[in-house]
């Protein structure tokens, strides 16, 4: 046999199947309405009526079996079996209502991926644009040059297509950095930006789960590798600083990835990455005093490294020991480099220099 002629053949069973369901539709309401009249001008007894009801049950449920066991079949077949045989005459008037409801619904309603696509349109760009979206999401500038006033501009003063473009390429390429604008659009008073940001939001957590279940597929494959705790770390620092939580869950995160760090840290207490860090989560849970005392030994010694330098510098002036800051400030603007990266805390040790003051 052909394939053409298959095709053909199977074109005619889903036909016959279609009108033989139409019939068994029609045939069972037309069986009730007959019912709904009998009893209203005979004054039938309400067992013959029920009696009635029943064979036309029995008939609709072994009519409807082939549909009901297919696994593409149509919760509606299903409704409207149950409904006939449990409520019988309201049941078939009830679902009458219902698909009129749907009927009428579905000439509005659109599907789910055009509903996804107008809440996240493609951000259309020319060469230029792409150009700079390329140097601009991709790390090629310094993030401390990366400004998020723009996104804020447009979500202040753009049209509803501008701010949804905004909101899309948050969510695509999102950093820390653009928190307050996804902030702002989640106060927008256009309630599709609410809900564009709002979905944003959740797709920005939802990636941080999805990793965090990886990571923890791989600590569990091999427990004792540090790297591995590190960047488990690393990923619980990186969601409580996306400005996306709130303060105790921010915390929350921050303790994690403390605990984790201390961990790794006696393991290998002269490591001045280690220590730079776990001295830097003290000081964003608020403990100066225990961020000082762990870098005081390193303030002793004759150089102080260079990943060191901002958390002492935090930790001195959280601590107000502004007289200590003001005589080791030449000495920590003497580890830093010449970069870009170090301009901000060399600007603000500068001050403190005693040719400064």
């Amino acid at each position: 046999m052909s394939p053409s002629s298959c095709l053909s053949m199977l074109s005619r069973k889903l036909e016959y199947l279609r009108s033989r369901r139409e019939l068994l539709i029609g045939g069972s309401v037309a069986a009730e309405i007959a019912l709904v009249f009998h009893g209203w001008s005979s004054g039938a007894a309400m067992t013959e009526l029920v009696l009635f009801h029943g064979i036309v049950s029995v008939f609709v449920i072994a009519g409807s079996l082939p549909w009901l066991r297919r696994s593409d079949s149509s919760a509606g077949m299903a409704l409207y079996v149950v409904s006939l045989v449990t409520l019988g005459p309201i049941g078939v008037v009830g679902c009458a209502v219902m698909e009129l409801v749907r009927w009428i619904s579905s000439r509005s309603s659109i599907s789910f991926e055009e509903w996804y696509e107008r809440l996240f349109p493609r951000a259309l760009a020319d060469r230029a644009q792409a150009l700079y979206e390329l140097i601009e999401w991709r790390g090629a500038k310094p993030s401390r040059e990366s400004t998020v006033a723009p996104f804020c501009d447009v979500l202040d003063q753009g049209s509803v297509v501008q701010k949804q473009s905004v909101v899309t390429l948050i969510a695509d390429h999102f950093k820390p950095e653009f928190s307050p604008a996804l902030q702002q659009a989640l106060n927008d008073p256009e309630p599709a930006i609410r809900v564009q940001a709002a979905t944003a939001v959740a797709r920005i957590e939802n990636h941080f789960l999805q990793r965090s279940v990886v990571l923890q597929e791989e600590r569990a494959r091999d427990p004792g590798n540090p790297s591995i705790m590190r960047r488990i770390a690393l990923h619980h620092e990186s969601y409580a600083q996306t400005g996306l939580l709130d303060s105790e869950r921010a915390a929350s995160e921050r303790t994690i990835a403390l605990d984790i760090n201390m961990k790794l840290l006696r393991a290998s207490p002269h490591d001045p990455e280690l220590v730079a860090t776990v001295a830097r989560l003290l000081l964003e849970l608020d403990r100066p005093g225990l961020a000082m005392r762990l870098l005081m030994p390193w303030l002793r010694a004759k150089s102080i490294p260079h990943p060191l330098v901002a958390p002492m510098a935090d930790a001195l002036y959280s601590l107000k020991r502004l007289r200590l800051l003001r005589r080791v400030s030449t000495r920590l603007l003497s580890s830093l480099t010449a970069s870009a990266e170090d301009e901000p805390i060399r600007a603000s040790l500068g001050m403190w220099t005693p040719a400064h003051g």
